[in-house]
């Protein structure tokens, strides 16, 4: 399908290297999962394409890549829908913080010459398999949620699957990377779903200014105050003084 739409030509010009080392920074960017999510699926296919057109891996163990990631995807959008709580948002630092970070990285990859730690891969395709390695690194230091968590270690397998098949070309090793691709997916859905349970356990104090929603009103109506011997022996001494002093009141009147 790839061939058709753009050729083969393209695949070894720099474009395609560019537009996947782009998506692998909007996953480290990127707040919403409806972003990440995309942008994580089309950069393991461009990896897959990349890699095939260049000789690290068959077209069929690319396909198979690209069809467990699919899986793992929509295991992580059955979790968010299962959810009675919105994904949590849970990065640190600012967006220009991450941004300076990427950069950073990105002088360092081209002013360092990676063909000695990776001599079977040519330096166009190392330098973006590091690139994403990076990103993936620096996606696990600035995230606090589960679900960004999960996305930065399926980025980081994405980078790391060319290089384990460009060493060791065996299918048992693209068999060993599914195997943790769903792992890894499996271990996230299950925290993301333990993350939001937490964070609705959570019982927030009543204030002056802001009331929950399921706090006073309802807390009353649906436990109704026991009265003790004690309480009760007080509210008949209370009424009593209320009464006694409306009869003084009343005396005092001319």
């Amino acid at each position: 399908m790839f061939e058709l739409l753009f050729g083969n030509d393209f695949w070894l010009s720099s474009i395609p290297l560019l537009l996947v080392g782009l998506l692998s920074a909007v996953v480290v960017l990127a707040w919403e999962w409806r972003i990440s999510l995309p942008a994580l699926f089309v950069a393991q296919l461009g990896v897959g394409q990349l890699a095939m057109q260049r000789s690290l891996m068959p077209e069929a163990w690319s396909s198979v890549l690209a069809g467990v990631l699919v899986a793992c995807l929509l295991i992580l959008v059955l979790s968010l829908r299962q959810s009675s709580r919105s994904a949590p948002v849970g990065r640190l630092g600012t967006f220009f913080f991450r941004l300076l970070l990427l950069g950073l990285a990105a002088f360092l990859l081209r002013s360092v010459d990676v063909g000695d730690l990776l001599p079977l891969i040519d330096d166009q395709m190392s330098h973006l398999l590091l690139w994403m390695v990076f990103c993936a690194i620096f996606a696990m230091a600035t995230s606090e949620g589960a679900l960004e968590s999960g996305l930065a270690l399926l980025l980081w397998l994405i980078g790391t699957e060319a290089m384990v098949i460009a060493v060791v070309p065996a299918a048992l090793v693209v068999v060993l990377l599914g195997a943790l691709f769903l792992l890894v997916t499996l271990a996230c859905a299950y925290l993301l779903v333990a993350e939001n349970l937490a964070l609705a356990a959570q019982s927030y104090p009543v204030t002056d200014i802001s009331f929950p929603v399921d706090s006073f009103e309802q807390r009353s109506s649906r436990q109704p105050v026991v009265a003790t011997p004690l309480g009760q022996r007080l509210a008949t001494v209370r009424q009593r003084m209320a009464r006694l002093g409306i009869l003084t009141q009343r005396g005092g009147q001319p």
